[in-house]
């Protein structure tokens, strides 16, 4: 038997890897190895072209890293916050600073805290058809929209902020805390997150082609027959396959994110900054995460979301003087710029919106075809690699049951 996988990434990487055991696979990639997962290397290291790290509830993640033997490369590390208001950087990590941040009054601080409260109670599923906004009204106020949640709605899905399901925010809240009394706790794999992608590929073929996927009496892909294809990359991609499948439709955005490499920190400590008046949404200085002597240079994610219509709007020099003109306001030191480096991701994920839940493609599409990534389940209410190692995971169970049915 002869399967196809459509895209390298995590998704598509893990679910060729189970199969590999059972049948001939081929794994279609254009881009990167690795996906949103692929890394930059820069003389004697490699780093994300867009920033990653991890959680302690990210168990099937955590579970596949031992079982590849890199489990002694997990490191946890307390990665502080700021905000950005009126021109300044305020951290926001331990409750003197919190305190002392003047974006909010300490009623709405008490608020937030009662939020945040309230809100890991809430079973997110349940929110999926309201309006993160009008969620937020209810129980959080209009103050506490404009001071605190606007920047992050904002860093996270740019002008798609307003259609976000309030299931997105609560989850959130929910799954992803695990703050300690100086800020929050975060896993990275010492290295680079390369090591994983390099272990889930190992042994696999890897066709450096663009997919083209057609239904003849079998599947078809760039002229190859296979008995079964397991598609990873963005739905849309598919075109007008995925109408004839029923596949619902997605919207997605896409991703900026300037790194650059630098001769001296751009903070003291933080590693991840919102800003609610800037062009980009956050920074997120990777060595105030991981230590700078694994790089030999401080490292540096711009951030920023947008349309895929708008992806590729400005060049990539348009991208760096305007980012790193406006970061020169807070001090940026232009001059110990080493090196920079844009990268783009035109659809980087789904826009969590009102009613997603009506929309998670299922594993098994059609006979002989699956979908895994970003649209499944194991990705609801927002994408993360656990999520997309456990799609791809799920996909090829399924594919397997069936072969075995």
């Amino acid at each position: 038997m002869r399967v196809a996988v459509v895209g390298a990434g995590l998704a598509g990487l893990n679910a060729a890897r189970m199969l590999s055991e059972y049948c001939r696979v081929d794994v279609y990639e254009a881009g990167e190895v690795g996906g949103l997962a692929g890394s930059y290397c820069a003389g004697k290291y490699c780093i994300e072209a867009f920033y990653h790290h991890f959680f302690r509830g990210d168990e099937y993640l955590l579970s596949l890293i031992s079982e590849l033997g890199l489990g002694g490369k997990v490191v946890w590390r307390v990665a502080k916050v700021g905000q950005e208001f009126q021109g300044r950087i305020y951290p926001l990590n331990t409750p003197v600073e919190i305190l002392a941040y003047p974006g909010m009054s300490l009623l709405d601080k008490i608020r937030l805290t009662a939020f945040t409260l309230k809100a890991r109670r809430k079973r997110f599923e349940e929110y999926d058809d309201v309006g993160v906004l009008d969620g937020l009204r209810r129980d959080a106020g209009e103050r506490l929209i404009e001071r605190f949640f606007m920047p992050l709605l904002r860093s996270k899905f740019g002008d798609n902020f307003e259609r976000v399901s309030y299931a997105w925010l609560l989850a959130r809240v929910s799954l992803r805390s695990n703050r300690k009394l100086s800020g929050e706790e975060l896993g990275y794999l010492r290295g680079g997150m390369h090591q994983l992608v390099e272990k889930l590929s190992e042994e696999l073929n890897v066709v450096r082609e663009r997919a083209g996927v057609k239904k003849t009496s079998r599947w078809s892909v760039n002229g190859r027959e296979y008995d079964a294809v397991i598609y990873t990359a963005p739905l849309p991609e598919l075109e007008e396959l995925a109408k004839t499948l029923g596949v619902a439709s997605v919207e997605y955005q896409s991703s900026i994110c300037l790194l650059l490499g630098m001769d001296e920190s751009f903070t003291d400590s933080l590693y991840w900054v919102n800003y609610s008046s800037a062009p980009f949404g956050a920074t997120i200085e990777h060595t105030n995460f991981m230590p700078l002597e694994d790089y030999g240079e401080h490292l540096m994610y711009v951030a920023s979301y947008t349309t895929p219509d708008r992806v590729l709007e400005m060049s990539d020099e348009e991208v760096f003087r305007t980012y790193t003109r406006h970061l020169e306001r807070y001090g940026l030191n232009a001059e110990g710029i080493r090196w920079w480096k844009v990268f783009r991701a035109k659809y980087s994920g789904p826009v969590y919106e009102r009613g997603f839940r009506r929309k998670i493609t299922p594993y098994r599409v059609a006979e002989g075809f699956y979908v895994a990534g970003m649209t499944s389940e194991a990705n609801y209410p927002e994408r993360s690699m656990n999520g997309s190692l456990l799609a791809g995971k799920k996909a090829a169970e399924q594919l397997i049951s069936d072969l075995l049915s």
